[in-house]
């Protein structure tokens, strides 16, 4: 099959644009131009995967701080995308280069989540690479896999290669030259995992288990961290710009863990953050910024952080998303300084109703910070607020679940006391005992039990909240999956062969499948969700370098004590062992600050009057033509943006870009000529140099030719004199004629509609239709519409228009 085959075949599948590379900031680096390839995937759909940060960074380390390796990315396709890949017999490919994943050196899966494991298994099978290391030769690339699901390896080490074990910057620039190695010396693959199982956090799973030292990257140098990363022009998550501003966290929760996991503590400056969110913003234009950390609030330097971060985010207009605040002493005026920026929804995180049990996780937080700050909300005006707790924690009785629908009444009768209507929500997850934890021996309640508990909160929590729960038996399966040895193996790759996949989204996952597997393999759910022997071996034990396990221990034991530990940097080290003790001495220079209590200067309102209007004409060809018209308003918000181009606000408290692309152009169609206006607050007119520059940073296919000034409430809708449709393919004419004669026909959703009121003239050739189409109140013909009477569709014939304007 050509490429121009595939990519019309394409628009049969759902959001086909995510499928190619059309998207602004693509590494330029042709797969040719460097001998170390490496393809990165996040086993998920692509707009979960293009939200991952740490993916963002390998695929910046690689390409820019080497000159000899190369890196691209690749996602889990859609069931109907894989279904067309099957089909075609066309292997999996990466984004940047279209060339198959099995031409590539390396590909690496991201873990975060044990919910991705059968995802992995497709993937490899979409690349028609065999699943299992033994079965892979010399001609197939190394599979590699890494994040926090690494810590115990055992579970997907019969289909991965090598693993990376903590951090992966440096990781994956030795890995990078000992492939190069391996190519200028001929190495055969078992020689080069010889090498690689000697570099600090590799774990190779043929070699056995030998002890491995989790990789550390110490100082977060910011030549390490993306500032031009990958802009996406489809929807996805979380699109935005993303500053790492800390890495690690002490704060001791004893079901987290991250917490655990990424210690050392590490943090970067005021100035790099503020100089990072500016530079990605002049490269990206996003609308919003987020500071990514375990905790934000414990940043040395919170209180200067803030109000610089604000400063320019109100300058640029981007708004402001600050995860993982520590509720207390969080003064709710601080919130609406927040608010000044965007108006959105403030998450509080309790995690368990009782002191009792936030005592038994080590949560800081007590009934009088939930309810002082949830009163300080209200009384500000805030309407939206979210709350996270976790069922099954140890030691929770009924008693705590009584509480915490008790505590979701109070906070309701706090509401009531302020006018307005509230937006009140409340999310449920399901305690999992993670590796590397103080809980890692505490067992998984059953899905009974969690039902129960559920039904419970359901039946009398106050009904203005919103309530959301996690799938128990997803929590089931993740627990298995977490703490299993290489036994779990043979269940992953049963579940998979019988058809399990995107196990995270509902509908998809499908339990019985697990269930099934779980018969077939021998293994007892309920003996590996039980509670583990402390002096018994975890499968995990021989990865160093995290936390020891006598500190675990001795948290498990104050954790049953009701015991809290604060914070290293209150009291001093408590010996977990991650860190040098250079490192701990230098905890000394990141204090946490006493109270959360920033100050952001009083800023003037933006105004945004409307002083003139600009038509910018471009075309749509190519790959293009599978954005979707709200993927080329995002590109445009985004280009506009990022060279500052000044156009007019409009709303209250999430403001939007003022502009329009006039008689939207469908999915799937070529356009040689396209129009969108531009409302601007002050006078200005781009020059040849500007567009050349949008041009440069474009998705492939969308261009822009000209810009023409308007009139302040001009519009060129109506100079439109025509819009010329170009059908080519293999049709019947009599048919097309009696369609385009017709008064009105029936459409696509079953309405009456006109047609030739609306078409101004049209020809009819072997293979050819020209459309030549009136604009009636705004509207024209619909395209789709007529290949529906014709019997055809986009992926059947080639469609191409033009918009004629009368200037």
């Amino acid at each position: 099959m050509s490429i121009e085959e595939f990519e019309k075949a394409l628009i049969k599948v759902s959001k086909p644009g995510s499928y190619l590379p059309l998207e602004m900031n693509l590494s330029n680096i042709s797969f040719n131009e460097r001998p170390v390839r490496f393809v990165l995937c996040y086993p998920d759909l692509y707009e979960i995967g293009m939200s991952h940060a740490g993916g963002k960074i390998l695929y910046h380390v690689i390409n820019n701080l080497t000159d000899f390796a190369l890196c691209h990315r690749v996602y889990l396709p859609k069931p109907d995308m894989q279904v067309f890949l099957k089909e075609r017999g066309i292997p999996l490919y990466a984004l940047e280069s279209m060339k198959p994943l099995k031409e590539y050196d390396f590909i690496g899966f991201s873990l975060l989540t044990e919910l991705v494991y059968t995802n992995v298994l497709k993937v490899l099978e979409l690349s028609q690479i065999p699943l299992r290391a033994s079965e892979r030769g010399e001609e197939f690339p190394i599979i590699q896999a890494g994040g926090t699901c690494a810590l115990n390896p055992l579970p997907l080490s019969p289909f991965i290669d090598l693993f990376v074990i903590g951090d992966g910057e440096k990781v994956m620039l030795e890995l990078a030259d000992l492939m190069r190695e391996k190519k200028e010396k001929g190495l055969a693959k078992k020689e080069f995992l010889e090498k690689a199982a000697e570099i600090e956090g590799v774990y190779v799973p043929v070699f056995g288990k030998r002890p491995v030292k989790k990789a550390v990257f110490r100082n977060l140098a910011r030549e390490f961290y993306p500032v031009k990363p990958v802009v996406p022009s489809v929807e996805t998550v979380h699109d935005r710009i993303v500053v790492e501003a800390m890495r690690g966290c002490l704060r001791g929760c004893r079901y987290c863990q991250a917490g655990f996991a990424y210690r050392p503590y590490r943090e970067r400056s005021v100035d790099e953050i503020v100089s990072i969110v500016n530079e990605t913003f002049r490269n990206t234009g996003y609308e919003e910024a987020s500071l990514l950390s375990l905790s934000i609030s414990d940043h040395s330097r919170f209180n200067e952080l803030i109000p610089a971060v604000m400063k320019l985010c109100h300058s640029e207009m981007i708004g402001l998303s600050l995860p993982s605040m520590r509720v207390k002493g969080f003064n709710p005026d601080l919130a609406t300084q927040l608010m000044k920026i965007r108006k959105s929804s403030f998450t509080i995180a309790p995690e368990a109703a009782t002191e009792r049990l936030r005592k038994v996780i080590n949560k800081d937080l007590s009934d009088d910070d939930i309810f002082s700050l949830v009163e300080g909300l209200f009384e500000r005006g805030w309407s939206k607020l979210k709350f996270y707790f976790m069922i099954g924690l140890p030691t929770e009785t009924d008693e705590d679940i009584e509480a915490l629908t008790e505590l979701l009444w109070k906070i309701h009768k706090i509401g009531k006391r302020y006018r307005g209507r509230k937006h009140l929500a409340a999310g449920f997850s399901i305690f999992v005992p993670k590796p590397f934890t103080p809980f890692q021996w505490e067992r998984f309640i059953s899905t009974e039990e969690a039902g129960a508990k559920i039904e419970y909160i359901k039946r009398y929590s106050p009904k203005t909240f919103r309530l959301r729960f996690h799938n128990p038996e997803m929590s089931l399966l993740e627990a298995l999956l977490t703490r299993g040895d290489e036994r779990m193996a043979e269940a992953i790759e049963v579940a998979f062969r019988l058809g399990a996949s995107l196990d995270s989204w509902d509908e998809y996952f499908r339990f019985d499948v697990w269930e099934r597997a779980f018969r077939e393999t021998g293994i007892n759910m309920e003996d590996e969700i039980a509670e583990r022997p402390i002096d018994k071996p975890l499968p995990w034990d021989f990865i160093e370098g995290v936390v020891s396990r006598k500190f675990l221990l001795k948290e498990r034991e104050k954790a049953y004590r009701e015991e809290r530990t604060p914070d290293c940097r209150i009291v001093g080290c408590h010996g977990c062992g991650a860190c040098t003790p250079e490192e701990v001495n230098k905890l000394k220079d990141f204090p946490i600050p006493e109270r959360i209590e920033f100050s952001v200067p009083p800023v003037e309102r933006r105004e945004f009057p409307l002083i003139s209007k600009v038509a910018f004409f471009f075309e749509k060809r190519g790959k293009s033509r599978f954005l979707s018209l709200l993927d080329i308003n995002r590109v445009f918000t985004r280009i506009f943006r990022r060279f500052a181009v000044p156009v007019r606000y409009q709303g209250k408290f999430n403001p939007h870009p003022r502009f329009s692309i006039l008689l939207g152009i469908p999915t799937g169609v070529e356009s040689k000529n396209e129009i969108v206006e531009v409302e601007l607050y002050r006078e200005f007119l781009p020059d040849e140099q500007l567009l050349s520059d949008f041009n440069d940073v474009l998705p492939e296919g969308l261009r822009f030719k000209k810009v023409v000034s308007l009139g302040r409430k001009a519009s060129l809708l109506k100079q439109v004199k025509e819009v010329v449709y170009k059908v080519e393919g293999d049709f019947d004419v009599d048919t097309v004629k009696s369609v385009l004669t017709a008064q009105e026909l029936e459409n696509r959703k079953g309405k009456l509609t006109q047609v030739s009121p609306l078409v101004a003239d049209f020809s009819v050739s072997k293979g050819i239709i020209t459309l030549h189409l009136n604009v009636i109140n705004g509207r024209i013909l619909n395209i789709q519409d007529f290949l529906f009477w014709i019997g055809k569709d986009l992926s059947s014939v080639s469609v191409e228009r033009e918009i004629v304007v009368g200037l």
